[in-house]
């Protein structure tokens, strides 16, 4: 989902487009927010909205055939809703899924197997799959997963696990006190921390930093004074915790003492908000975790580092470092020019090819051809710069430009079960050791 509205529904094989038309039959039309007000309409719908124009449709009445694969949307007969069905994800030409704002518009895919025996369990895994390798390449907001209680927790947790989405709610179909999830659930006032992050490759195109709800508004235009970076050291790292030696031997490595000093903070941030994580939330209503994530761990899933031909040992380490002090270490990939030997021979001095992660030397041909074949299995791609004139930001803003964050949830209340079972998921950032 996209913030209040459901946009994509994934359903099991048997859904037909009579059942898809059915889900909106009681949908209520509002005139006005006074009106809906007035009667308490918080889901009624502006009829005919002027805000973003309908897909190109046809009606309903040319679509009776319950058996049919629609390629174009379909009108419902009475209502201000549109949607279509087949068993592909949605693949727009250009890539990019458009959000029909303040629209009811649905794309459903019907491929899920309406039943778990051994047969279907690999077909279900397929498109878990599938489903999770889309979502990380349109990174909607939200994501809603809904099952029989037995089933719901590992389907949830594959999904979480293989995606990087900054809200994720678990709901049950056959449990009364965990009522289905909805698309249109976060609550920032009740730690559902959460916020808006384009796909990961292409986030500079439309951010400067993914905003984080709640946060500071000031700290995302906030830099560091050069004089207190300089005047930290190896001794501020942690306070009453031993630092691996292998952090104090790349810390100690980098020549800028402003760059050093401000991967001191970055340790620092990261220590702390990895003491305790996830962190539970605080809503009566409902139980949530959330905090600092790795990035999605989908096999072959990686985030790469391109050091060119002038990248320096302190340029890459800022980038780096969030990856080699923490769980996410076997995540990242460095992609380093051939000519760039002063690189090459300080990471060797690292002990880096210890197969922790992945180093490949090649020239920017070699890369391209690669990225060309491989690109898919990058979550984000990141050319290392030259430090940043204006100065270092705020580490949670740094941080946040490579690692996800969020929350995930049960729509149980006091559910110890969801806390104990996703608690314990490898996903949540932890520093490593």
């Amino acid at each position: 989902g996209q913030c209040t509205a459901l946009r994509h529904a994934v359903v099991p094989e048997t859904v037909r487009v009579g059942d898809v038309e059915a889900m909106f039959d009681e949908m209520t039309h509002a005139t006005s927010p006074v009106d809906a007000l007035k009667n308490g309409a918080f889901d009624g719908v502006f009829e005919s909205h002027g805000g973003t124009s309908p897909p190109p449709y046809s009606s309903s009445s040319s679509n009776k055939d319950d058996d049919v694969v629609l390629a174009t949307y379909t009108k419902h007969s009475t209502k201000d809703a549109y949607f279509r069905i087949g068993p592909a994800l949605p693949s727009p030409e250009n890539d990019e899924m458009e959000e029909y704002w303040r629209k009811v518009v649905v794309d459903v895919t019907n491929t899920i197997p309406s039943s778990t025996d051994a047969n279907k369990r690999n077909k279900l895994n397929m498109e878990v799959d599938k489903l999770s390798k889309w979502l990380n390449r349109h990174q909607p907001i939200s994501l809603a997963v809904n099952a029989k209680r037995s089933q719901v927790f590992d389907l949830g947790r594959d999904l979480f696990e293989n995606t990087s989405l900054v809200v994720t709610t678990i709901g049950s179909t056959d449990k009364e006190d965990a009522p289905p999830a909805m698309t249109c659930q976060a609550r920032p006032q009740d730690a559902e921390c959460f916020g808006e992050f384009p796909p990961r490759k292409s986030m500079g195109l439309y951010t400067k930093y993914p905003v984080i709800i709640p946060s500071s508004t000031p700290s995302y235009d906030t830099h560091y004074r050069k004089e207190y970076l300089e005047s930290l050291t190896l001794e501020d790292l942690y306070s009453g915790t031993e630092c691996p030696t292998f952090v104090k031997e790349w810390l100690s490595d980098i020549t800028d003492g402003t760059t050093r000093g401000y991967c001191v903070e970055l340790v620092r941030y990261l220590s702390d908000a990895t003491k305790e994580n996830p962190k539970r939330g605080f809503g009566t209503g409902r139980t949530a975790l959330w905090g600092l994530q790795r990035p999605p761990m989908l096999e072959g899933c990686r985030t790469l580092l391109r050091c060119g031909a002038d990248s320096s040992f302190d340029d890459l380490s800022p980038v780096f470092l969030p990856f080699y002090v923490t769980n996410a270490r076997s995540q990242v990939e460095l992609s380093v020019d051939e000519s760039n030997s002063e690189l090459l021979d300080r990471l060797v001095k690292h002990d880096l090819d210890n197969h922790v992660f992945k180093v490949v030397v090649e020239g920017e041909a070699t890369l391209e051809q690669r990225l060309a074949k491989e690109g898919d299995n990058f979550y984000n791609i990141v050319r290392i710069q030259s430090k940043n004139e204006e100065g270092y930001p705020m580490p949670g803003q740094f941080v946040s430009l490579y690692l996800p964050m969020g929350h995930i949830k049960s729509t149980m209340k006091n559910d110890e079960e969801f806390v104990k079972y996703f608690g314990q998921s490898g996903k949540w950032l932890k520093m490593a050791s």
